[in-house]
């Protein structure tokens, strides 16, 4: 009987210890496929955009990082893949930790707006600060990304597409 109250503890243990233990970010079975590219929303070049006048990208980095690019409206459209690489890049360098940039990266002719952080990843869900006083959560699915932003009567929902080194 001492056996199984034994076992019984070890369990208990073992499983409040699994969680408090802090997860390891959005790394799951796809995260190194999300390092070889970023996602450009979905109507960076649309009404979306036009409304806004904005566009959105988002890159993934080893160690949780995540950097996010808004650049004006319609000079986005005027740029190709590779320089929004070499933005990425640049951006990424330039700090090791959290931050805001306004910056031309040394490859844009308009500054643009980088966000640089982290992403953490709790209860299965892949978290970050977007400028809210409650997270928004990422979910991945083929090709894509969804960001959801808490709202007071409904979330907000912003489709993001993945475009590949």
């Amino acid at each position: 009987m001492k056996g199984v109250y034994r076992f019984r503890a070890i369990l208990s243990a073992a499983l409040v210890l699994s969680l408090l233990m802090p997860s390891s970010g959005h790394a799951d079975e796809d995260s190194g496929a999300r390092l070889s590219g970023y996602y450009a929303r979905e109507q960076n070049d649309g009404e979306l955009a036009r409304a806004s006048r904005r566009s959105h990208y988002i890159r993934f980095y080893p160690e949780n990082r995540v950097v996010r690019l808004v650049i004006p409206f319609p000079y986005a459209t005027s740029l190709d893949p590779d320089t929004v690489r070499a933005v990425f890049r640049r951006a990424a360098g330039k700090t090791s930790g959290s931050a805001y940039i306004s910056d031309t990266f040394g490859v844009l002719d308009r500054r643009v707006m980088a966000h640089i952080d982290f992403v953490k990843r709790i209860d299965g869900r892949t978290l970050f600060d977007c400028d809210q006083s409650v997270p928004c959560t990422m979910k991945f699915d083929d090709g894509s990304m969804r960001i959801i932003k808490k709202g007071l009567i409904k979330d907000h929902v912003t489709s993001f597409a993945f475009i590949p080194d």
